[in-house]
């Protein structure tokens, strides 16, 4: 069973990489789709590789990233001089416009834990965002 839950997650993560790919090969990218929701603050959920590569794609753009949430965040301070915060202290931070949420099998439990720290959070996945841009 757990062969199966792990390529259901490798085969989830190929589509949405490509996805993104094929987004980018069409000049489409999540700048785009932030601009189209009026999206100016960010946070990233994750700062694994999903979380710098979507960092990466935003960097130097008018859509500022405020803040990055990690369940390890206290092994990291920052990334390229943005911080990196545990949920709880999401509290302590301004408020952004949405949270991408980028690991991509665990949208719903990440978000229920979200909605109890800060419930006026709105939330997208990483998932969801590269389909609809």
């Amino acid at each position: 069973m757990a062969d199966l839950d792990n390529r259901n997650a490798d085969f989830e993560c190929f589509t949405t990489l490509k996805r993104w790919l094929e987004n980018r090969n069409h000049n489409k990218t999540f700048l785009d789709y932030f601009h189209q929701c009026g999206y100016q603050t960010i946070a990233i959920y994750g700062a694994g590789d999903l979380g710098n590569l979507l960092y990466e794609e935003v960097k130097g753009s008018d859509v500022h990233v405020k803040y990055f949430v990690d369940r390890n965040a206290e092994g990291m301070k920052e990334i390229d001089q943005i911080p990196v915060i545990t949920i709880p202290e999401m509290k302590n931070v301004e408020d952004v416009d949405v949270l991408v949420i980028t690991p991509l099998g665990n949208y719903d439990a990440i978000n229920q834990i979200l909605t109890e720290y800060m419930p006026e959070m709105r939330t997208i996945s990483l998932r969801e965002a590269v389909y609809e841009f």
